[in-house]
């Protein structure tokens, strides 16, 4: 059964919700790109690396966790289903739009695709195959294969890059290199090279997702750090500029997207000062609409990537059956255009998101915007009851309870004394109460007589005045007392110091006479004060 808001709550333990709104901005950007274009947004924000980066943290986090092929066969879990929804439903609107299967031809080669390529979309190995039809469906496929190839060699690429940091990650960028410069096939001479062109290109984004999760990237001096992105920005300009995009259309040769080299290094530049500076997000959470959104595009981020392009292209007809009762000017608005596209991803999301929750094995969701408030307070209480129960585990100290032996049913509040220090030990629970008023003035570890904490109930006996005013001047309970309470309101005083006078006897201090009584016959010896 699907509802329409989880049980379980969004949040998810170590997730940084930082790196969830770079994720959301990347797909908001990936889509704005596909429904108007513009090689500058390619520019302004490389969305496909920032992708693989923040994918290449999470593959630490698990990796750091689990066995490789457990983590790899999780990976593979969740991503998997969601394209077989969508090829379930792609292929037969291909064959219905584009003609038999014997029709469609590979759109890097021109040949005619074998029967067996099906396979591909079961397995992705290489880009499941589609028609003239559904170029537009399928081009966006290609993010899942190399996702998929990119989570299978991160143990090693892991292994490697802790060992040989720098080497590793630069590796693949050589790989871009020989193909820009016609050493090895250029990537439209099949989908063997335009797969070694985009493991190039972002497996080096995948690796400074590492070097953030290891915590790498902020090891480095901060001058060397901006000499990186510098030169990385300055290459990828000058390449850009000095290659740009063949056969491509007017505005669009210097897009990044077709210039695989460029599109790297500019990546690295752009995506080390996000990771490395990054700031403290927690405001967005506390945005009901920005959490909530940042909440559902995470949750949903394969379903809308997969389905996006197909809405892009349903928006055009039914742009043109709006024009019968809207406005044209307002149908052919690029607000307007924008607007019908997002309505008809939320759409998907709706009608297919819930395959994510079930590959996550999560109860199936309409639209996971986060929980209620009801079920956050529920969450808070089980965090709550589930500390509770951890500290009341055998082995650890339990919380102190009621001092039954002195009447003290007080609360109990945390501090000096609290629980930890007061709890189950050497002394019992409940043994000694914690003091409540001089609490701040007690050094921590002190035990009189050599083997346990202080006597809580004398400083009771000061809070009810038993000799005497309130203790104002005390100080320590070793200590010697102001001038005010010296003489007069010592635990061993037995009265006050204007009895005392009143009977004729000696001065006393800390409750002892300040001179020796003279044996008969004997001069008087003064007596030394024990302070």
């Amino acid at each position: 059964m699907i509802s329409g808001v989880s049980d379980r709550p969004t949040k998810r333990p170590n997730r940084e919700l930082y790196l969830d709104a770079l994720r959301t901005a990347a797909i908001i950007r990936v889509v704005t790109y596909h429904t108007f274009g513009g090689s500058w947004l390619s520019w302004a924000f490389p969305a496909m690396g920032v992708m693989f980066a923040l994918a290449g943290g999470l593959m630490v986090r698990s990796l750091d966790k689990q066995p490789p092929l457990t983590v790899i066969k999780n990976r593979a879990r969740r991503l998997l289903p969601a394209l077989w929804l969508f090829g379930l439903v792609i292929i037969p609107v291909m064959l219905w739009g584009g003609g038999a299967f014997s029709t469609w031809t590979d759109p890097n080669t021109g040949e005619p695709v074998p029967f067996w390529k099906l396979i591909f979309w079961v397995v992705p190995i290489f880009d499941p195959p589609g028609n003239e039809f559904g170029t537009n469906f399928t081009v966006v496929l290609w993010y899942l294969r190399t996702y998929l190839w990119l989570v299978a060699l991160s143990p090693l690429l892991l292994k490697a890059f802790r060992k040989w940091p720098i080497p590793t990650l630069v590796a693949p960028l050589g790989l871009v290199l020989l193909q820009a410069f016609g050493v090895l096939p250029s990537p439209d001479e099949g989908n063997l090279w335009d797969l070694v062109s985009t493991l190039g290109m972002f497996a080096p984004c995948w690796m400074l997702g590492f070097a953030h999760r290891t915590g790498k990237l902020t090891k480095i001096p901060m001058p060397a750090l901006i000499a990186i992105v510098v030169a990385c920005a300055v290459g990828g300009i000058a390449w850009a500029l000095g290659h740009p995009a063949q056969d491509a259309d007017a505005g669009e040769a210097y897009d990044l997207n077709g210039i695989p080299l460029a599109n790297a290094l500019w990546s690295i530049a752009v995506i080390i000062p996000l990771l490395r500076f990054a700031p403290d997000a927690s405001w967005i959470g506390r945005t009901p609409f920005l959490g909530r959104l940042v909440a559902l595009v995470n949750n949903r981020a394969v379903t809308i990537y997969l389905w996006h392009n197909v809405m892009i292209d349903a928006s055009y007809p039914i742009d043109d059956w709006l024009t019968r009762w809207l406005p044209e000017g307002l149908v052919e608005n690029p607000a307007w255009d924008f607007l019908t596209v997002w309505v008809l991803v939320a759409l998907c999301v709706l009608a297919f998101g819930w395959v994510e929750d079930l590959a996550a094995r999560r109860k199936p969701r309409l639209f996971p915007v986060g929980p209620s408030a009801a079920e956050r307070r529920a969450e808070y209480a089980a965090e709550l009851a589930a500390k509770e129960q951890e500290d009341a585990a055998p082995g650890r100290p339990a919380p102190v309870g009621p001092n039954v032996a002195h009447g003290d049913d007080r609360g109990r509040r945390p501090g000096p004394y609290g629980p930890d220090q007061y709890g189950q030990g050497q002394y019992g629970p409940g043994q000694y109460p914690p003091p409540d008023r001089y609490a701040q003035q007690q050094p921590s570890g002190y035990a009189p007589n050599g083997y346990g904490p202080p006597d809580a109930q004398r400083y009771q006996q000061y809070e009810t005045g038993q000799y005497g005013a309130p203790m104002g001047g005390y100080d320590h309970p070793t200590a010697d007392y102001n001038a005010e309470y010296r003489n007069a309101n010592h635990p061993t005083a037995d009265y006050s110091q204007a009895y005392r006078e009143a009977r004729g006897e000696s001065p006393r201090r800390n409750g002892y006479p300040t001179q020796r009584p003279a044996a008969e016959g004997q001069p008087e010896e003064h007596r030394r004060s024990r302070h």
